[in-house]
């Protein structure tokens, strides 16, 4: 049975990184986003770096996740139509899918390797600290 999606308002605030929003019905939905992001305390392009076949991380196959065990599925479709008053998304990122409407077929990747390198052990000078350092005296300002 085809159903009709009825939606009032749709207020999306951003859509990045390989993501859709698909209005109306659709057979087939494929995404993919692969990121090297490298930051650097000294800013060096070596001018090899950011094959995705270095790294493991981006060869391996991505699982397909199955369900545990055989169902059976009942539907009832009560009306011709989905009616939705509005719908309203800070962002859709990284691979994502916003679907109004009826869709076969979805499948999305997304592998991000990100890589900090620096030359001091940690960021920042050696003195500096992550805590906040509290006072015990009872001070105020």
């Amino acid at each position: 049975m085809v159903r009709l999606s009825i939606v009032g308002c749709v207020d999306v605030n951003s859509i990045t990184s390989s993501s859709i929003m698909q209005v109306g019905d659709n057979v087939n939905t494929a995404l993919q986003t692969r990121v090297f992001a490298v930051q650097r305390e000294v800013p060096i392009y070596y001018g090899n770096e950011g094959s995705f076949e270095a790294y493991p991380f981006f060869r391996r196959p991505i699982p397909i996740p199955q369900p545990p065990e055989p169902f059976t599925m009942c539907v009832d479709n009560l009306g011709s139509f989905i009616r939705v008053r509005g719908i309203r998304i800070i962002s859709i990122t990284a691979t994502s899918v916003l679907q109004i409407g009826s869709n076969r077929i979805t499948s999305g990747e997304s592998r991000i390797k990100d890589t900090r390198q620096f030359v001091t052990d940690k960021p920042g000078p050696k003195e500096q600290t992550t805590f906040v350092k509290m006072s015990t005296a009872d001070v105020i300002g």
